[in-house]
């Protein structure tokens, strides 16, 4: 993958430090009509810092544990013969019984399947550590459960915390013996929950690899999460339909300095909360990359009244957009029976993206929407799909929808959404790399 972008910035020039020739995010400036746009790997927490954990209101809002006692601080390894999902969620009960604790998961090599963290557990993963999915062990396709659990009361102050670099940190490694969905973290009835400084591997599956989805209550309502913060956190191997992070639900929700291969960094939408009529309110995104996916935000509200989503400097590298916003629709199981939107204060600035010919992926149904002059890219009608894409398939010949084929980037942002947003002007937004026949917005309201 591609480490570095290229920067433009109608007026300012970065400058690198005189000891380690790094680039200081913290110290750029903007001046008026300039466009902020962060370099190279956006996850690198050397460069990038996850704090601070709250912003405009949104985010992880808990204290760190202070003076435990020791009984309360537990070092975990594999031992043969032993299962590490047993292991590891027996010793989380025992810790949560006394009010909770801090584990530190040693270097090394595990399986886990739906390891259910509890109320006030805090995980720290060393570096070097490689974990896989457990598929000889039944439960729901999750290498760690938070709050997806109905009946159960609220999973708070959680924290899993990944240390080393971009070349040591943990790896959390999602493969597909089946064509079903897999996740890194399932997020449900949860508030003040950390997720930072980890590297995903995926290899093209359904679902994406974090998401927030409701717990439901009744028929007719459900519970969802509440101040969590997701940072520093990297996917490879994303599926055209998903992608890193989804929030179907939750309430002030800090997504920074994420970077998703391969489908969409940041999706945000009210696919599974549409049945109660529930969906997203103070979505704050920061420094965001999708590299030769789809998009790095997609917004599509579906049937539901959703609140503010604030999206801060997000930029694509060779993908068919930046921002992906979507018109809302009713479904069978909508429980609101009008299309839905996101709140008019929603604000969108510092997009850009680095357009390429022939990295960006897209969803077949959406080849419509390509221009004329970029259509020869996708080579039609043959077309390039994605063949180990878990959406990949073909009825008569003719590929699924969902397929995903390799083209051309397209535009900075796609909009089809009626309800109204705070956009950026054309002026505002950068595309470079490969610019002939680029939009700076495909507006089809």
């Amino acid at each position: 993958m591609k480490q570095q972008f290229y920067i433009l910035l109608l007026t300012s020039i970065l400058s690198c430090s005189a000891n380690n020739n790094q680039i200081s995010s913290s110290e750029i400036t903007q001046e008026k009509n300039t466009t902020l746009i962060h370099p190279g790997n956006v996850s690198d927490i050397a460069v990038y810092k996850a704090t601070p954990y709250s912003e405009e209101g949104a985010g992880y809002q808990a204290l760190d544990f202070d003076q435990l006692p020791s009984d309360r601080i537990k070092k975990f390894s594999h031992i043969d013969e032993t299962n590490d999902t047993e292991k590891l969620n027996e010793l989380i009960q025992n810790l949560s019984k006394k009010g909770g604790g801090k584990i530190y998961i040693q270097t090394g090599t595990y399986l886990f399947k739906e390891v259910t963290l509890q109320s006030n557990i805090h995980i720290t993963i060393q570096e070097g550590t490689f974990i896989q999915m457990d598929h000889t062990k039944k439960g729901k396709n999750f290498l760690f459960n938070v709050g997806m659990i109905e009946g159960k009361p609220i999973v708070e102050n959680v924290k899993i915390v990944g240390l080393g670099n971009l070349e040591t940190r943990p790896k959390l490694i999602l493969n597909r013996p089946k064509n079903t969905f897999y996740r890194a973290i399932a997020l449900g009835y949860v508030k003040n929950v950390l997720i930072e400084n980890i590297k995903i591997e995926d290899e093209l599956t359904k679902g994406a690899a974090i998401a927030f989805n409701p717990v439901e209550i009744d028929n007719e309502t459900a519970n969802i999460a509440q101040n969590v913060t997701i940072t520093n956190v990297e996917l490879t191997g994303g599926s055209i339909g998903y992608g890193l992070v989804q929030t179907n639900v939750g309430k002030n929700i800090l997504l920074k300095n994420l970077s998703s291969e391969g489908g969409m960094t940041c999706r945000v939408e009210a696919h599974t909360g549409r049945q109660y009529d529930l969906g997203v309110d103070n979505i704050v995104i920061k420094n965001v990359a999708s590299i030769h996916g789809k998009a790095a935000v997609l917004l599509q509200p579906h049937s539901v009244l959703n609140g503010r989503v604030l999206v801060d400097a997000a930029k694509s590298e060779g993908s068919t957009w930046t921002l992906f916003l979507k018109e809302g629709f009713v479904a069978k199981d909508s429980k609101r029976r009008t299309k839905g939107s996101f709140a008019p204060n929603s604000i969108f600035k510092n997009i850009s993206m680095s357009a390429s010919d022939n990295t960006a992926t897209l969803s077949f149904k959406n080849f419509v929407l390509v221009p004329n002059t970029l259509k020869a890219f996708y080579k039609n009608p043959d077309f390039h799909p994605v063949l180990k894409d878990a959406n990949y398939g073909t009825t008569n010949g003719v590929l699924a929808r969902e397929s995903a084929i390799i083209g051309a980037s397209i535009a900075g942002i796609y909009i089809d959404a009626q309800y109204p947003l705070q956009l950026p002007k054309e002026n505002e937004i950068v595309i470079i790399g490969k610019t002939e026949n680029r939009l700076k917005i495909l507006d089809k309201r």
